[in-house]
């Protein structure tokens, strides 16, 4: 005849039974909390370098007799852009630089918006900045007295990424109008480019050139 069970033994292994149990099931939470952790600092880590390594392409838009647009292609290098996307760029660099208004906030925004073709410090930027600075040359000063019209004559490919621009200023008395001056300039402008990462650039400069240095004489 068999012994009558311990009831301590029963009540013992019923204990561990149930609390065994929990363990599992507390491990298993444990080890799916781990691996949700480690995805989300995986994700989180993929996050911030593809932030870091982000950079915008650009693209040239082109636009039919009607308006529409037309396939767009992605400038590779300097030599992908067309010729008369160049000349239009370096047209309208020297429009906003070399004009003069009477609306200092008008003069104030075409320097804004040539700085999105010159990088910060380059040998360009330093004499832009020079040139604006200059009692001689400072816009600003200029028009407290007269205006300037800039009116671009050419601007041909010289070899490499150097272009040759030709203009005239045209300068007005601020108060008559009357026209009083012109003067003819011809400058050298050499070409780069640059990375886009931020979309004000792009929206700005979407073939991301630069202007990286130029120089300029005043023609008889």
């Amino acid at each position: 005849m068999s012994p009558a069970p311990d009831p301590f033994a029963r009540a013992r292994a019923a204990w561990e039974d149930r609390h065994a149990a929990l363990a599992v099931e507390r491990e298993h939470w444990r080890r799916a909390f781990l691996a949700a952790m480690g995805f989300a600092a995986l994700a989180m880590g993929f996050g911030i370098w593809a932030a870091v390594r982000s950079e915008y392409i650009p693209y040239i838009v082109a636009i039919d007799e009607i308006g529409q647009a037309q396939p767009v292609i992605a400038p590779r290098e300097i030599a992908d852009w067309p010729d008369t996307a160049i000349r239009h760029e370096i047209t309208a660099f020297l429009r906003d630089w070399r004009s003069v208004s009477i609306d200092e906030a008008v003069m104030r925004g075409r320097l804004r918006r040539i700085q999105y073709f010159l990088e910060a410090n380059s040998t360009a930027d330093r004499k832009v900045v020079a040139w604006v600075r200059s009692p001689d040359t400072s816009p600003f000063r200029l028009a407290e007295t007269r205006t300037v019209d800039v009116a671009v004559a050419s601007v041909v490919l010289v070899g490499g990424r150097s272009w040759l621009a030709t203009w005239e200023e045209i300068r007005r008395s601020r108060g008559s109008g009357i026209e009083e001056e012109r003067r003819r300039f011809r400058g050298t402008f050499v070409l780069g480019r640059r990375r886009i990462t931020d979309d004000a650039v792009l929206m700005q400069n979407p073939m991301g050139m630069v202007v990286e240095d130029f120089d300029i004489v005043r023609l008889q």
